[in-house]
Formats: C-alpha cells, structure tokens, sequence
C-alpha cells in the first residue's frame, strides 16, 4: 500500500523542460505562417521573428525548418483523427450508408470551420488543407492520417461494391482535393477575392455529391472507362 508521501509523488506534474515555452511558440509560429503563406514560404527568420525568438533557434530545437513543420502538423493530429473517426461511426452505426454520408462524415470536421472560435484549431485545419503543396505533404499525411484515411476507404469500399482498389483510391484522392480546395476558400487562404461557385459553403453538399457521383461511376469497373475525343477544329 502506498504511502501519502509516495501517492503524492506519483501525482506531481512534471516540471517544464527548459526550453519549452521556446519550442511551442516556434510551433504556433508555423501554424499560423503556413496557415497564411503555405509551406514554401516561411523563412527561419520569418518563423523566429514570429516566435520572438533568435533565428538560430529554429535548427537548435528541431534539426530543420521542415522538422518543426512536420511537428506543428503532428502536435494536433490526434484531435483530428478522433473527429474523422467519430463522424464515421455515426455514420457506420446506419443500417445503411452512402458514399455520400462517408465524404460528408470526412468533411465534418472542416464544415463551420471559417465560424469556429477556437483560433488555434483553425489555423491548424488550414494546414492540413495546405498539405498537398508540401514536398512531403504525402509522406506526412500517411504518417499521421493514413490509419483514419484506410478507414474511410473501407467504408467508401462497402458502400460501393465491386469497386476496385485503384479506382477507390484515386476516386478519394479527387474528393480529397475538392475538400482540400474547398478548406482553403473557407479559411480565406486563396487569391481569388471572391469564393467561387462550387466552393462556397452552401456548395457543401453539392460537391459531396459530385464526388460520390464519380466514386459510384468508377465503381463500374465491367464498364470500360472511355471518353470519346473532343472533334477535331474545322
């Protein structure tokens, strides 16, 4: 049996690591720089001047300007994939379901994004919608969101019988891009001064189904996939 003495050691906090408060500032500077810019832009100066912070810091805390994009992709990561997961066992818990309730179970968690007042969660799912123009966006989408993104494909594969692997795959990798464009009109993220049509937030809906649309036709894998040539010009 343990003592009062003892049980109150085992419940003391760690105490913060030196260096600490350095490290999450340099993270919360990433966030919001990629958030803004992408990934190709923020120097090692323009994150250590957003930190506060002495631009030699960047390498002495993570090894590379890189690395601490991959760790500010990582520190929230887990609140992401227990939203997906949550919206996909609503919906698996139907006694049937579509592709169209899996993609909008995918989109969930990004659906009032522009209206949340959590900042920080929302410079983050910014990020995530920015993943695709990192040079190892794939890499780090797999390493973190891979598991998740399998689920959803298991679910979009029993919605869909007789799809193949390779047409499930590039099918959810195109809706993956609408919603990714779609993120980055709703966080005010892209050149155009206006959102245009299909990407505005009532066009929710219509390009989930646009996406399942697709999926359902490429599920017809007994049915050749060929478009006929547009007319040659007169």
């Amino acid at each position: 049996m343990q003592s009062a003495a003892t049980r109150s050691i085992n419940n003391v906090e760690p105490l913060p690591r030196r260096g600490d408060a350095t490290r999450e500032r340099l993270l919360d500077a990433a966030e919001t720089l990629v958030s803004d810019h992408g990934f190709q832009e923020p120097s090692h100066r323009a994150l250590a001047g957003r930190a506060g912070v002495h631009v030699a810091l960047v390498n002495y805390h993570f090894g590379s300007k890189e690395m601490l994009f991959e760790e500010a992709l990582a520190r929230r990561a887990d609140r992401l994939v227990a939203a997906w997961r949550a919206s996909l066992a609503d919906v698996r818990a139907r006694p049937a379901f579509t592709a169209e309730d899996v993609l909008g179970a995918y989109w969930l968690p990004f659906e009032n994004i522009e209206k949340s007042e959590d900042a920080a969660w929302r410079s983050y799912l910014c990020v995530v919608g920015r993943l695709a123009d990192a040079r190892d966006g794939s890499a780090w989408y797999d390493r973190y969101f891979g598991a998740v993104a399998g689920e959803y494909r298991d679910a979009l594969r029993q919605s869909l019988p007789g799809i193949s692997d390779t047409h499930l795959d590039a099918g959810f990798s195109y809706a993956r891009q609408i919603f990714d464009r779609s993120l980055l009109h709703r966080c005010g993220k892209t050149i155009a001064q206006c959102t245009p049509v299909g990407y505005r937030a009532e066009d929710a809906e219509r390009a989930i189904a646009f996406a399942a649309a697709g999926l359902r036709r490429l599920s017809l894998n007994h049915v050749p996939l060929k478009f006929s040539r547009a007319p040659e010009p007169a």
